[in-house]
């Protein structure tokens, strides 16, 4: 469903993108090109004055945001997710919070009011919040990332995780282009 805010923000789509029928997407939205959104996928940007230039929720190109994920920011709260970003089932993106390119957002993992650089790989479960990441950096299962301190010590990661995060992002691309063109005809 697809569906205007209280304020009257229409989300806007890319025409090659693909946004599964059972996908919730609500408000000042924009999902680039090439995009896939998954059933069960909630990306909700309530503003409820036309006043508030900042609440919003804008997703780059060829990104993948699969089953279940929540995305959601209210007034004067942001969330930018970076081109070629996989964001896995369950997951839970709350604003203000900006997630650079080629990142691979582990499912169930939660963050809130955080910063993630270009590359960075979070596992399963982790709980990022109130931080900045720095790029290319490995976060654990079931990690809890909620001062800089414990941010900064991240590792960075390794070709090995790199490459699957690639290998991620073009295997998930697949999505969009396979569902676009074979469910709407």
């Amino acid at each position: 469903m697809i569906r205007e805010s209280v304020v009257g923000d229409v989300p806007r789509i890319d025409n090659t993108a693909f946004v599964d029928p059972a996908a919730v997407i609500i408000g000042r939205v924009s999902i680039g090109p090439n995009c896939y959104i998954g059933p069960g996928v909630v990306i909700r940007a309530d503003r409820f004055s036309n006043e508030d230039d900042i609440a919003g929720i804008t997703i780059g190109s060829g990104c993948c945001i699969q089953d279940l994920a929540i995305l959601h920011v209210h007034a004067e709260n942001s969330i930018s997710v970076g081109d070629d970003t996989v964001i896995n089932h369950g997951a839970i993106i709350h604003g203000t919070t900006a997630i650079g390119r080629n990142c691979f957002i582990g499912a169930k993992s939660v963050i809130t009011h955080a910063f993630l650089g270009d590359n960075v790989f979070t596992r399963v479960m982790s709980v990022i919040e109130t931080v900045n990441i720095a790029s290319e950096r490995y976060i654990e299962i079931n990690a809890v990332i909620n001062t800089q301190d414990v941010a900064d010590r991240l590792r960075p990661i390794t070709a090995k995780e790199l490459d699957f995060m690639k290998r991620a992002v073009l295997e998930n691309r697949e999505y969009a282009v396979r569902y676009k063109y074979s469910l709407e005809k």
